[in-house]
């Protein structure tokens, strides 16, 4: 079966945090794909861009975070798609998006949560979030 990476993409921001957004991997270089919220405190919109975030000076650092089967990735743009822009909570903002996408992720059963290797890196993840929410 055919697999693509995820990866946390971590850029420069335009206030006081770094932005974060979920990389999707895909071997054709047009579906390389970051799944983000833009915006500021109240003011978030979803807003994927289809790009190869290597090539962004922006970028700071891609942290992996696992492999997905191919067939899958439609279903994480999908999702991504639909989650809550939380504009109501005051500080809530990409960082708090990306870690809320990937926990709708594992209840969706898109991601495995109970890989071992997988909960490490997502609580490393945890660890660098910024912010106040």
């Amino acid at each position: 079966m055919s697999s693509v990476p995820l990866f946390l993409a971590i850029s420069k921001g335009d206030g006081v945090f770094k932005h974060w957004g979920l990389f999707i991997d895909e071997e054709n270089q047009n579906n390389k794909t970051v799944l983000q919220v833009k915006g500021s405190d109240g003011h978030f919109r979803y807003e994927p861009e289809t790009k190869d975030i290597r090539k962004s000076p922006d970028l700071l650092e891609l942290i992996y975070i696992c492999n997905v089967d191919v067939t899958k990735a439609n279903d994480i743009q999908k999702i991504a798609s639909e989650a809550a822009v939380l504009n109501d909570i005051q500080g809530w903002n990409c960082q708090d998006y990306v870690l809320d996408l990937m926990e709708l992720l594992e209840e969706k059963k898109v991601l495995n949560g109970g890989d071992g290797a997988y909960r490490m890196r997502m609580d490393y993840v945890r660890g660098i979030q910024e912010g106040l929410a």
